[in-house]
Parts: C-alpha cells; structure tokens; sequence
C-alpha cells in the first residue's frame, strides 16, 4: 500500500493500482510505499485515520485479466499454479477452481491444502502472490468468490465511511475525484500524469465476454454477488465478430501437442487397472541384494528422494525424451515387466514409448517432501505407479488431495504439480515406476542414437533376437529405426 498525508492507497491485485503507484509516486512529495500489497489489518497505527482509497473491477473482467496475466513467462504465481493443476487445466477451469476457492468443495480445500504448504509464514519480503498461510488457513467464508474475499480481505470493512472505491472502468476519471474530493493538492497534477503514463501490467486479451460460457458467467454471479451488486456491475457482451486473442500455450516447453496428464479425465489421480499380478516381480525383487538398492545416485543428486532408494530399469542420468537407456537390471525383469508394459501401450493407443521404467522403495517411517517436477521429459509423459510392496499408512499427497494407493493397482498421476508421499508404516514401500512417453511430445532436438539393448542374465529364458543379439519385445529396435523391437525386426513374419 502508498501512504501520503492525506490518503491510503491499498493495492488491489489486477484492478489499475500498478499505474496509479506510479503516478503517485511521481506527482506526491513524501508519499511512501509500506510493504507489499499489504491489506488494510496490517496498516500502521498512525496512518490509521486517513482516508482509504481502492479501485473496484467488474469481477467477470478481473478474472480473465487475473488470467491472462499469469500465463505471462515473467510470473510466477504459486496460487495460478495450483490451481492450473500444475498448467494442466485450461483457462475455464482454472478460473472456475479460483471462483470457487473458498468453497467447502472437497476439490477447494483441497488447493487450499497445497497451498499453504508452499506459502511463507510472513509479507515480509514476500513479492509474490501476497499472500500467506494463516490468509489461507482464515478463510471463514465458504459462500463467497475469490474475488469477493480478496477484496474484502484487502479494503477492511465496506461499510467504512472512510473508504472510498473508484471503478476500474473509469480509473481516471474516478480516482481524480477522489483526490479532488480529500482535498489533495496534487490533483491536478495527477490529472495531467494520466496521458503520460503506460498502463502498467496490461493484460493481452481480448474482451472478457468471449472467454466466459454461461456455466462460468453464472458461477460468478452465485459466488462474487457480493461485489456485483454493491458497485452494479452488469454482464455485458461483445458482439464484434474478431476471434478472441487467444491465450498463450502455459505448459512445460510452450509446445502446442495437445499433451495433458490424466487426459483431463482427472486431476491428481487415475486408476488404470486394479489387478496387476505383481507374484513373480515379488519373488525376484526379494533376492535383490541390499548393496543393489544403494547404487542409483538418485537419492544423492535430488534432495526430495534422499529418503528413498531406487533400482534403475529404463533410465538415464540427462532425462532424454527420446531413446532410452536399458539397464542391465532390466533383462532380469523383462518377461514379469512386458504384462505391464504391454497394458500401458494398449492403454495409451500404441503411441509412443516408455521412456523411464525404475522400482523405488521408501524407508518405513520416511517421506518424500512437497515437491513438483520440473524437467521437460518429467512434464510431458504420462507417470504411472504400481505399488509392489506398500502399507495402509503410505498416504500420496498430490495438489492436497490425498489417496492409498494398494498393492497390484496401477495409477497415473500428475506429477506436474505438488506432491509428496509419507510411509507412516513399519515397512519399507516400494513402486514400480514407469513413464509413457507420446510421440507427439518428441522434439527434432530429443532424437538421439538409440541406447545398445543389454543382453540377457545368464540362464534367463530365451528371447527374440538381431543378428545374434536378444531384444526385448519393447526394446528400440537395435536396426534404428525408431520403433519398438516387435513393431520391426521382431515382428512375426
């Protein structure tokens, strides 16, 4: 918020205030900048009797804005990003779940859940979404919009006959008499900083009537009734024939592939078989030497799984998205592993390729923090987990939605947003880990020279072969063609 002499002005994410701090700042001697968006509670005692003056915005319009803002590469929005599920949900949606967001909804206390296990304690120093865990563990009114709450959250009481709200829609206008009004004697001044200063923090879009169906038009209007009636906002429609400007492409790598986890079928958590025969990969996963477990390196290199200790199959130290590298462990646990594998690519269509493939144990007693994935190939397949060895107490948190996954069910999950896993048992769990990989979601710079395939263990079954080599059914095709071995040289004939 700005103070002066003679007036309070409270920053209102998203409704002009940027601009007008700006011309404050240049037309006011004296004024000062007191935290960042501060809301009113947190106003220092002695500017306690100044008037206060906020700006008002057609709540329809705020939301879009809110939007399209936040698709901006510059931000970063931990509030957008929750709610966006990790960038997987379209615009619609995230603005749905941002309207219903102090709602009882299991979905809403859910964000909120994530939510405060990022946020910080304090405002102090905090230039993000200005907001902190105890705002958000003080929602105590489930029936009104983000919006609505927010800006009651940052003005005070409505009610103040000290307060006084300008509409966005008129910004200039308004907000100069206002000034006028509290007997500013800068306002003429303010007046003319108008024409000479840029709109700061514009959103590019379009009008907001062509992003907004009536499903969404009306859930604002059951939720934010509180700002539209008491300032008269009106739903208006653009009748202009132009297309919309459409919003920027949020996901990882900024690639239009119509990739999405869960297939927008879901948001955290998917069951895609319940019955996965797992007594065979048991068997052999128990003879493992404990000094095998040891050897991955990955709870050394990633701080998150520093609890955890993992047996690589599919797996390279770079993360490539495009020819995998099979471990010598994995011709140990070919013919249990090609079920599993062979389901997936019936699943997902036949397009694409498992890319990372790993069994990962958690100690007893052990968690694996918060965290989101980050690395392109991480974002753009498909994580899928199958508890081999698990416990009643093992709860998976993803985007505050907690869930037991079971032995012998297979899931996917979103790993693009928050999550995190606690074994509260007395035994170790272990996951199979594969990651589907969609040929749409290969760039030119992914294709690399395909991985030798290992050679089996010695007195394994037999297998198919090339030129005197064993392949696995699911291996590349060690000719380079791209392709799975039994989509080439391992078809039948």
């Amino acid at each position: 918020m700005i103070t002066t002499d003679k007036f309070v002005l409270v920053h209102m994410h998203k409704t002009g205030i940027q601009s007008l701090s700006h011309i404050i700042e240049d037309s006011i001697p004296g004024m000062q900048q007191v935290g960042y968006r501060y809301p009113y509670h947190m106003l220092p005692e002695k500017y306690a009797n100044l008037p206060v003056v906020g700006m008002v915005r057609n709540p329809w319009d705020w939301y879009v804005s809110w939007y399209a803002f936040n698709t901006r590469q510059d931000v970063g929005n931990p509030l957008f990003f929750i709610l966006s599920d990790g960038f997987q949900a379209d615009y619609r949606d995230t603005i749905a779940n941002l309207v219903r967001f102090c709602s009882d909804d299991p979905a809403s206390r859910a964000y909120r859940k994530a939510l405060i296990d990022i946020l910080p304690e304090t405002l102090e120093g905090n230039a993000g979404v200005g907001l902190t865990k105890d705002c958000i563990r003080g929602i105590s009114d489930p029936s009104i919009g983000y919006y609505s709450w927010q800006f009651g959250r940052m003005h005070g009481d409505l009610d103040n006959p000290a307060l006084h709200i300008g509409h966005f829609e008129n910004l200039q206008q308004d907000f100069v008499a206002i000034m006028r009004d509290l007997g500013v004697d800068e306002a003429d001044r303010i007046e003319n900083s108008f024409d000479a200063t840029p709109r700061i923090n514009a959103s590019g879009h379009s009008h907001y009537s062509k992003y907004i169906d009536d499903e969404l038009r009306e859930l604002i209007v059951e939720y934010d009734a509180p700002i539209i009636e008491r300032f008269d906002y009106r739903f208006e429609a653009d009748d202009s024939d132009g297309k919309p400007i459409e919003f920027p492409n949020i996901q990882i790598g900024y690639r239009n592939d119509s990739f999405s986890k869960l297939h927008h079928e879901q948001r955290n958590f998917k069951l895609l078989k319940h019955d996965v025969d797992l007594e065979f990969i048991k068997r052999k996963l128990a003879r493992i030497p404990e000094r095998a477990w040891q050897g991955s390196g990955r709870e050394e290199t990633y701080q998150v799984h520093r609890q955890t200790q993992s047996l690589l199959l599919i797996h390279d130290a770079d993360f490539r998205h495009f020819n995998p590298t099979y471990r010598d462990l994995y011709a140990d646990f070919r013919r249990e592993l090609e079920p599993i594998f062979d389901y997936l690519e019936n699943y997902y269509g036949g397009d694409g390729f498992i890319v990372r493939a790993l069994f990962a144990r958690l100690a007893a007693g052990s968690r694996i923090d918060s965290h989101t994935d980050g690395l392109y190939s991480l974002l753009k397949c498909h994580r899928v987990h199958i508890p081999i060895v698990t416990n009643e107490q093992v709860v998976f948190t993803i985007g505050g939605e907690e869930k037991i996954l079971r032995e012998g069910e297979m899931w996917e999950i979103n790993n693009a947003t928050l999550h995190s896993v606690h074994n509260r048992g007395e035994m170790d769990r272990i996951h199979l880990i594969v990651d589907w990989v969609p040929d749409s979601t290969v760039r030119p710079e992914d294709r690399r020279p395909p991985a030798p395939a290992p050679k089996p263990a010695p007195g394994s079954s037999s297998t198919p072969s090339y030129q005197g080599r064993s392949v696995g059914r699911n291996e590349p095709c060690p000719c380079n063609s791209g392709k799975k071995f039994k989509h080439c040289h391992g078809a039948p004939r």
